[in-house]
């Protein structure tokens, strides 16, 4: 049997020959470990030369980021970025400098041009694409419009059309 229904690409950087604009944009992160830290919530740091987010997660975990490089290459976390992430965390706190280095990582997201992400619509396909920086923020919006469209065909402020 062939499906003829809707099909919903939540694919990032793989449907990048699909979505003409769609490019990797370089991130790194780090997982810290601390004991004498508590944060309830993300806290954002917004500092022109070192921004930083740091994520809580359990256990004392706390997932530090917010590097954005030009670049598609995949690869491990650079020294500069590392020393950047380190260097804004301490200022945050200075009981990050005692914590434990658990993780680094490297990787590509998904963006457009103007870093805003979009629901398109080619054909019977709808692509849930470009969440950049803004996964965590964006994707329950992006699936709200995605989920509109397909219950009752209204578009919302990310969607676009071919």
């Amino acid at each position: 049997a062939t499906f003829r229904g809707p099909v919903i690409d939540c694919r990032g950087l793989a449907a990048a020959d699909d979505l003409p604009g769609l490019r990797g944009v370089r991130g790194e992160m780090i997982v810290l470990h601390s004991d004498e830290i508590t944060l309830s919530r993300p806290v954002r740091l917004l500092h022109p030369r070192h921004p930083l987010y740091v994520v809580p997660r359990a256990d004392g975990l706390f997932m530090l980021g917010a590097t954005q490089i030009e670049s598609a290459a995949r690869g491990r976390v650079t020294a500069r970025s590392a020393l950047e992430l380190l260097s804004a965390a301490y200022a945050l706190d200075p009981r990050f400098a005692e914590a434990e280095i658990v993780e680094m990582g490297a990787d590509l997201r998904p963006a457009f041009a103007d870093h805003v992400p979009r629901v398109l619509r080619r054909g019977r396909v709808l692509h849930l694409n470009g969440l950049f920086r803004h996964g965590f923020l964006m994707a329950p919006a992006l699936a709200e419009q995605a989920a509109e469209y397909l219950s009752t065909g209204k578009t919302g402020d990310l969607f676009d059309e071919d």
